[in-house]
């Protein structure tokens, strides 16, 4: 046996393999690249619920970086009703809606209720949420309220770039109040 021959087959076929697996890795790893540009379910839940949250904080600043430039929130019901296009617009929103209230508390829906609905389609990504309740204080009375409202958030990824990253922003927001009233007592 020529030994010299045995161990250039030898290493071509290292070369061979090493060449395959690498090749094998980069399209798995290309393909979770793409994976995590889409948003899964449960990521844009939630995004949905940090949403929330930062509505019963009280952080406008939080709730506004959550938007895009263009987004459209339609108000349904109460004395915010309407429909608010861009930035500034769902901004100044927001700040009636938290100078009218000193306090909010969110419930998200549960089990006894309806989960919400995640929907992801490329790009976008639709939260609809059958039940929530922001439970508030007015800033005038002192008294509690229930608002029970249907919701609805639609995200898009704003990063285009080769980087795979992403960068999801509410582009559309229904906020429509199903009852309301005063709560007898939270002592």
């Amino acid at each position: 046996m020529n030994w010299k021959i045995i161990s250039a087959v030898f290493i071509a076929l290292t070369i061979i393999f090493a060449g395959a697996f690498i090749g094998v890795y980069y399209l798995d790893s290309s393909a979770i690249a793409k994976e995590k540009k889409q948003l899964e379910v449960n990521d844009a839940n939630e995004l949905a619920t940090e949403h929330w949250n930062q509505i019963a904080i009280e952080n406008q600043s939080l709730i506004m970086k959550q938007y895009a430039s263009n987004a459209t929130l339609n108000w349904i019901g109460g004395p915010l009703n309407g429909t608010y296009h861009g930035s500034s617009a769902i901004n100044t929103t927001w700040g009636k809606f938290f100078t009218a209230w000193q306090a909010v508390w969110f419930y998200a829906s549960t089990g006894t209720t309806s989960n919400p609905i995640v929907t992801v389609n490329g790009s976008t990504a639709t939260i609809t949420a059958n039940f929530t309740q922001f439970v508030v204080q007015s800033s005038s009375t002192h008294d509690f309220e229930y608002i029970n409202t249907t919701y609805t958030l639609v995200y898009y990824n704003m990063d285009h770039s080769a980087n795979n990253n992403v960068d999801y922003k509410i582009v559309d927001e229904t906020f429509h109040i199903t009852g309301s009233g005063k709560l007898s007592s939270l002592e």
